[in-house]
């Protein structure tokens, strides 16, 4: 297959209200969840980081070499994130979707997917990673699919509506689960972040 520009799409725009900071601000050693996140799209095109929520706070983080984008509408969810970002991404090419809140993913796990989503068949259209049985991100998705998210009530409903289009990577990183939202989930990702060391 013709190869795709991929484009990573770091969604930044969810509230930190329970955390009591911005979630894409949080520190792991000496880099923030963003800085972490940008660091692993390496390789791949201008990604694009959506804020929402704090997005004066955050915009100073996030450096030149990445596209910024404000959700005005991020109260109405991830997928008017999702939105946002696709109306930039260049026609025909494919996507990396990345939530910013997942700092124990490594470059190795992206760089192995996009392996994967190289390497697909012609019917598979999305790469997913998975573990145990259950699958996490953050996901490859081809432009083929892309409009279909405009006509869609959640990302979710885009992903798994023809699970034979779905190309499923199997890790052995529980980073593809590991997100944080509250003090306690921040702690316990912050704890894993340093043993791993």
């Amino acid at each position: 297959m013709t190869p795709e520009k991929i484009v990573p799409i770091l969604l930044a725009a969810g509230s930190s209200e329970r955390l009591g900071f911005p979630r894409p601000l949080a520190l792991f050693g000496r880099k923030t969840a963003l800085a972490i996140a940008l660091e692993n799209c390496a390789g791949l095109v201008r990604p694009i980081v959506v804020l929402g929520c704090d997005a004066e706070k955050i915009r100073p983080a996030v450096p030149r070499a990445a596209r910024l984008l404000v959700n005005r509408r991020w109260r109405s969810g991830q997928l008017s994130s999702l939105l946002c970002a696709l109306r930039r991404v260049p026609p025909g090419a494919a996507i990396l979707l990345y939530p910013v809140d997942q700092p124990l993913l490594r470059r190795q796990t992206i760089r192995r997917l996009v392996r994967a989503f190289r390497a697909r068949n012609a019917r598979e259209a999305i790469v997913v990673p998975r573990r145990r049985g259950a699958t996490g991100h953050p996901l490859l998705i081809a432009a083929s699919v892309l409009p279909e998210f405009f006509r869609a009530k959640t990302a979710r409903e885009v992903i798994y509506r023809e699970p034979r289009r779905v190309r499923q990577v199997r890790v052995r990183t529980a980073a593809i689960f590991a997100d944080f939202a509250t003090p306690e989930s921040y702690r316990a990702c912050l704890r894993k972040f340093l043993a791993r060391r």
